[in-house]
């Protein structure tokens, strides 16, 4: 049986009681974020005699196994930094986007999708969902549209990369644009784990890195270093 995280379900394993609790336990790992496989034992006995609500008797164990989506990367952006980001990314089985009005096919083969658009124009065109991430690489004058556009979506990461300084200027800028504190703190900047990159390969190795943290650990884990990196980055702005 496939359950579906909105609770649709095609197949079955029978019906009844034992459908209805397994379905619950399917909807409430997703929820929870889990991932693998999730044994779980179910008395047919009633609820009387600590079962699940039927009078067939024995037990049956369920396997839930759970089916990640294909992680999503859009790349806001197209120089050398966007190529090398792309090509790694294709290697750890990202779904890839390039968006940017000077993005070509030829220098993305990898891509899904080349989009050379602004991104005001081009962000809505891409399906965004918990399973994308962003990362935004443009022109200085674009970057400021583009954490706009990106906030508005629901991605599981939204990273830019500039210094300190530039990212404060970026955050003031779209804090006048309407962009709330709260918004901010979902940005991902200085960009990557810190690892020394230098090359345009290595940092997006350090990208790629921070973005498979967030996917494998939760956003939680990185909770309180992002306020710290926030609050660090409004201290340099003043």
């Amino acid at each position: 049986m496939i359950i579906q995280s909105d609770g649709t379900t095609e197949g079955t394993i029978g019906g009844g009681c034992v459908e209805t609790e397994v379905t619950a336990q399917a909807l409430k790992l997703l929820k929870e974020g889990e991932k693998g496989v999730h044994v779980n034992s179910y008395s047919l006995v009633e609820e009387e005699s600590d079962g699940i609500g039927m009078n067939c008797g024995g037990k049956i164990d369920v396997a839930i196994e759970i089916i990640e989506p294909t992680p999503k990367l859009v790349i806001i952006g197209s120089g050398h930094l966007a190529q090398a980001l792309s090509r790694i990314a294709k290697m750890l089985d990202f779904d890839i986007v390039v968006l940017d009005p000077m993005a070509k096919k030829e220098s993305f083969p990898e891509a899904t999708q080349v989009i050379a658009e602004f991104v005001d124009k081009g962000l809505p065109k891409i399906h965004v969902d918990k399973s994308t991430y962003i990362v935004i690489l443009t022109r200085h004058k674009d970057d400021v549209p583009a954490l706009r556009s990106s906030l508005k979506t629901s991605a599981a990461y939204i990273g830019i990369i500039a210094s300190r300084r530039r990212a404060a200027l970026v955050f003031n800028q779209a804090l006048k644009k309407g962009v709330t504190e709260k918004d901010l703190e979902r940005v991902y900047s200085p960009v990557g784990l810190d690892i020394g990159a230098d090359t345009p390969e290595e940092i997006a190795v350090s990208i790629l890195g921070e973005i498979i943290k967030i996917r494998r650990l939760g956003r939680e884990h990185e909770a309180s270093s992002k306020r710290l990196r926030f609050s660090a980055i409004k201290a340099v702005g003043k």
